[in-house]
């Protein structure tokens, strides 16, 4: 009788041995880290704004220590960076249109460090440039489309480059842009940036990028099921490509200028003649 008793408690010992969640387990639902070397991690979360209180969505925050660990902030200008060893860090925040702010940091050891980040803005001014086609026809852009295309950041595209492809869809412009991909969705041609953009939100951008036509929003399409997606395929449709003066593509947030609308999943902007 003591003999079957004292091996049921053993079963019982075993069953609850392997159940019991490790140390790593509980810590990762605690929001910690503890690695088997001692090692404590943390975390770093808050918000950015600019000096207005305007929070400010697509900025770009990186430990300087390690670049990979990187994040953007989203709705609200609220971001998080995890994996953080404990102790002092270096925070950057930069995006184009504001002044890049480093913050000094420290981590503490399984906790939750909140950091609410104040940049200055920097607009950006430059001489106005006029392009000529090699036509000799001059190719009048829309107001601040110059400008930006001095800049260097985004991708550009021009009524003449366009008239060169020999497209008669205006999607296949876009096959022609390295960093972005033409893809199918859910019986919808979409845009969809190549860099494979995840959002602050969890949101893998598989629905494309926004589309910005003349300065209007047109990336909630209806495909022939019904449903709404967010794509590019009904703005693309409707626009012949002899119609565009020019194009700006942005691959994410992080890359639109502050002065333009812009989307986690990157936005394309067609201004038409």
């Amino acid at each position: 009788m003591m003999r079957e008793r004292t091996t049921g408690i053993l079963a019982w010992l075993v069953c609850a041995f392997l159940f019991l969640p490790s140390a790593s387990v509980l810590a990762q639902k605690n929001g910690t880290r503890i690695d088997p070397d001692g090692t404590a991690w943390g975390a770093v979360d808050g918000s950015v704004r600019d000096t207005s209180g305007t929070w400010l969505r697509g900025v770009e925050i990186i430990s300087l220590d390690n670049t990979l660990v990187r994040t953007r902030s989203g709705a609200g200008g609220s971001f998080r960076l995890d994996s953080l060893p404990a102790g002092p860090h270096l925070i950057r925040f930069r995006r184009l249109g504001i002044m890049p702010l480093t913050v000094s940091v420290v981590v503490d050891a399984n906790a939750t460090t909140s950091v609410d980040a104040v940049v200055q803005p920097f607009p950006i001014t430059l001489s106005r440039i006029t392009i000529q086609a090699v036509s000799g026809e001059l190719v009048h852009l829309p107001p601040g489309v110059a400008d930006r295309m001095r800049t260097g950041i985004g991708t550009y595209i021009t009524a003449d480059q366009i008239a060169k492809m020999h497209t008669l869809d205006t999607e296949e412009i876009f096959r022609h842009v390295p960093g972005v991909a033409v893809e199918k969705y859910a019986h919808e041609i979409i845009v969809r940036s190549a860099r494979g953009v995840q959002t602050i939100n969890g949101n893998a951008c598989t629905t494309g990028m926004a589309v910005v036509v003349d300065g209007a929003l047109t990336n909630n399409t209806v495909n022939d099921s019904g449903s709404n997606i967010a794509g590019a395929t009904g703005a693309l449709d409707s626009i012949s490509p002899q119609d565009i003066a020019a194009i700006e593509i942005y691959k994410d947030g992080a890359e639109t200028p502050a002065s333009l609308s812009d989307s986690e999943c990157g936005v394309i902007y067609i201004w038409t003649r």
